[in-house]
């Protein structure tokens, strides 16, 4: 993924070293040799953020596909500008690790592009009947 910060105000977004990802979570775990399952990694909020950047990179093109993150530590995982209607998507491997109120000030600063949750668990049956 190139690492294009989504950039409305540049006093606002910071530019920074940009996100990279794999199109084959398999070849990171060859890397790190690491082939424990899932549940018990340290690293499946990460799988978990790639194999979303999978999905969207499948349907829009890995140059569709931005993030956002303020001086300030304030991050939003994905947000597709370009395409016909934006989105912004967050990513946690628990849905227990949400909490809407830390996107607030991308909400106020960009009320037009909403924000959507992506969660593995628990499992979100209807994860890929959504619109991405």
């Amino acid at each position: 993924m190139s690492g294009i910060y989504y950039q409305n105000s540049i006093i606002k977004e910071l530019v920074k070293m940009p996100k990279v990802f794999l199109l084959d979570t398999g070849l990171k775990n060859c890397l790190i040799n690491n082939f424990q399952p899932l549940s018990v990694r340290n690293d499946k909020g990460d799988l978990w953020e790639n194999t979303v950047f999978r999905i969207l990179a499948d349907k829009y093109g890995s140059d569709e596909i931005h993030y956002w993150r303020t001086s300030a530590g304030n991050e939003v995982d994905f947000v597709l500008s370009d395409i016909e209607k934006p989105k912004a998507i967050e990513v946690k491997y628990d849905k227990n690790q949400i909490t809407i109120s830390k996107y607030k000030i991308f909400r106020e600063a960009y009320p037009e592009i909403p924000l959507q949750y992506f969660w593995f668990y628990p499992f979100d049956q209807d994860f890929f009947k959504r619109q991405l």
